[in-house]
């Protein structure tokens, strides 16, 4: 189907999604960001960077924090953390994780939540993504080793799950202190066919590449297939990002400090890796323990440039990207303004210029930094956030 539209059924019939209208329209979402909560976390972590040098949080709120322009307007009290949070290409409701489901929320004129649906995600989801077309979401569930496809109506409510995968490979003993078994961290469809769903497991050190069915709902591929990228057991992957123009993709591990950068076949569904670029200072080591590895990452939208962030050091690190080769050469790196850096976005609808925006978990706020016309990075503000430890963030648009 293409954007704007679902297959009702397997008959592949086209139903529009404005069968049965939101209340908000998509442009009305796009106003609108978001800042989603979750407990503290390397301050209760014995053996974590920050343990023992600043304490635990006084209050963890549940919820959504909501702004505007930059400018916060409330506070959507949840019975919940939230996982992961994404706003839909077109129906203009806001999906995120919580409590092992994945939810749908209405956003009302002044950008508050409202939940009207939910469905069993088949684990409690670290991560999701919606197809393009928002007839899908793609479900990484860490905890239970499964990945799961659940369809989303015409009007917006998210049904049960239409398919799933439980990973199981035999994994060393000697890493079980993070790799006891598989952790799926992230699914990420490919961007340009949305035929593909790559999946990074970090508790398997691999990358797990499924062909999707947009018609079914349905993820095809065996646990042994040679799609599959197979990296060090040690190494941990989490999180991955496209580049925007040519096939490449870069995959952050949380446990040995390494980007790996990959050539992407999207005819065969291959991953090809060509570089790995170590994300932390020369003579530091990468901290194994929870809440404590790389964290995030993202290529710029002109593709010039790649971000991530580092929680073993607290940093944002920024590398320039060879237009030819997909090269990654080492930029800068700051500090994040805070504890325990796990998400950020890029804000590209900021009157004052682009912005990169970081969630740090720990110290509750959120650190903006101006990105200059050459990708590098200038702190620009400091969000308190009242009670809220930042797990996931929107951008505006």
């Amino acid at each position: 189907p293409g954007q704007g539209g679902r297959y009702s059924d397997c008959s592949g019939r086209l139903e529009p999604f404005s069968a049965v209208a939101p209340d908000t329209s998509s442009a009305g979402t796009k106003m609108y960001s978001y800042v989603g909560s979750s407990p503290a976390a390397q301050v209760k972590v014995s053996d974590s960077p920050a343990y023992g040098k600043l304490p635990p949080p006084a209050v963890e709120k549940k919820g959504v924090m909501v702004y505007r322009a930059g400018e916060r307007v409330g506070f959507s009290e949840l019975k919940h953390h939230v996982g992961w949070m994404e706003k839909h290409p077109s129906n203009g409701c806001v999906y995120a994780a919580g409590s092992g489901k994945l939810r749908a929320y209405k956003v009302a004129a002044d950008g508050m939540l409202e939940e009207f649906s939910s469905a069993d995600a088949l684990g409690n989801p670290a991560h999701f993504c919606l197809s393009a077309d928002g007839a899908w979401a793609l479900c990484a569930n860490y905890s239970a080793s499964t990945l799961s496809v659940l369809p989303i109506a015409a009007d917006g409510s998210v049904g049960a799950a239409t398919d799933s995968k439980h990973h199981v490979v035999r994994l060393n003993p000697q890493l079980a202190d993070r790799q006891e078994a598989c952790h799926p961290h992230q699914v990420r469809l490919d961007p340009g066919s949305g035929a593909w769903a790559l999946a990074c497991d970090l508790g398997a050190s691999r990358v797990w590449v499924y062909a999707f069915d947009v018609a079914r709902g349905s993820l095809a591929g065996a646990a042994n297939s040679e799609r599959h990228l197979l990296l060090p057991e040690a190494s941990g992957p989490r999180h991955l990002d496209f580049h925007p123009a040519k096939p490449w993709v870069y995959v952050l591990c949380e446990l040995d400090g390494n980007i790996v950068g990959c050539r992407w076949d999207a005819e065969q569904g291959r991953l090809t890796p060509f570089g790995s670029y170590y994300t932390l200072p020369d003579g530091v080591s990468p901290c194994r323990a929870h809440h404590s590895g790389g964290s995030h990452v993202l290529v710029s939208a002109d593709g010039r440039c790649l971000y991530a962030t580092t929680r073993t050091d607290g940093a944002v690190v920024a590398f320039d990207i060879d237009t030819a080769t997909g090269e990654l050469a080492f930029k800068q790196r700051v500090p994040c303004g805070g504890v325990c850096p796990r998400s950020f976005v890029l804000d590209y609808a900021s009157p004052g210029g682009p912005l990169l925006l970081v969630g740090n978990q720990d110290s509750q706020n959120v650190a903006s930094f101006s990105v200059a016309t050459d990708g590098s990075l200038s702190l620009r503000s400091i969000e308190e956030l009242d009670g809220v430890c930042p797990n996931v963030l929107t951008a505006p648009a």
